[in-house]
């Protein structure tokens, strides 16, 4: 005797026919969403209308430190977040346009390097990658200290004097050129350069900040110390300037100062490290 067929539920089947056709969609066409030049088949419309989420969640991946916390200010992460779901809001889901959008509003913020990537998640999300731009070091100007990153690229970032908790670079030569753009003044870059060095020997921890001089003196960096002192450095690593000692020469000399008095700057007022010899001058009693 044949076995009697089961009868099938309709509406269980049109549901398993949704979930196979949305699955398909995502396991098999996740170039097409990321994409911008490729326009969306037939199959991806049909999946979109299904889970059509009018305001997808967002998640962005943060740049972190070392230690994987979250350097970005609270504020600039909710600025940012509210600019992504704004670019979101009404977009067609599973297809490109959203993406692209969200793509643009963050690549505009001046935070992030090159265009970011977003894609769509399996559960109809939004997930945004980008290359951040780090805090580097902040360019005094007027009444406001400037954030930059180690490319000298301006960030969105200022706050009156002394506010920054970061290292200030004193007296630039160009105006600022604005937030996203680069401050591409070389004496900067020299600065920023310097700032690396200092940190690879651990030595920037007694250095408030790099003063890049005026007029004729403009390009003879000074290091700003926290003991009220200067030492005068001269041209940035790799462009001393003539009678000057090697960029490796003035760091060693930085080194045995610190190993000999326990401070860069000898716990004097000024130290001079550019000739053939360390010249100091002592503070005033």
């Amino acid at each position: 005797m044949a076995k009697k067929k089961k009868k099938k539920n309709p509406e269980s089947a049109e549901r398993n026919k949704k979930i196979a056709l949305i699955t398909a969609v995502v396991l098999g066409s996740a170039g097409v969403f990321v994409s911008a030049g490729m326009g969306i088949k037939a199959v991806d419309t049909r999946a979109s209308d299904l889970i059509n989420p009018d305001h997808p969640a967002v998640q962005i991946n943060w740049g972190q430190d070392r230690s994987g916390h979250l350097w970005m200010p609270l504020s600039e992460r909710t600025r940012i977040e509210s600019k992504v779901n704004a670019a979101l809001t009404g977009g067609k889901a599973l297809s490109w346009h959203p993406l692209h959008n969200a793509s643009k509003a963050l690549a505009a913020t001046g935070w992030v390097n090159g265009q970011p990537v977003a894609r769509w998640n399996d559960d109809g999300a939004v997930i945004i990658d980008a290359e951040w731009r780090v805090p580097a070091a902040a360019v005094r100007m007027g009444g406001r200290d400037y954030i930059i990153d180690f490319d000298a690229n301006v960030l969105p970032l200022d706050y009156a004097h002394d506010q920054s908790n970061q290292f200030v670079i004193y007296n630039p030569a160009l105006p600022n050129p604005g937030t996203g753009n680069r401050w591409n003044e070389p004496e900067i870059r020299d600065a920023l350069a310097l700032l690396q060095e200092l940190q690879a020997k651990n030595l920037h921890l007694q250095i408030t900040g790099i003063d890049l001089g005026v007029n004729r003196d403009h390009g003879i960096l000074q290091l700003l110390t926290n003991g009220d002192a200067r030492i005068i450095w001269g041209g940035g690593p790799g462009r001393d300037r003539p009678a000057e000692m090697p960029s490796t020469v003035k760091m060693e000399r930085l080194v045995s100062l610190y190993n000999k008095t326990g401070r860069i700057d000898a716990a004097v007022q000024i130290v001079d490290i550019r000739g053939q010899h360390i010249l100091m001058q002592r503070h005033e009693n």
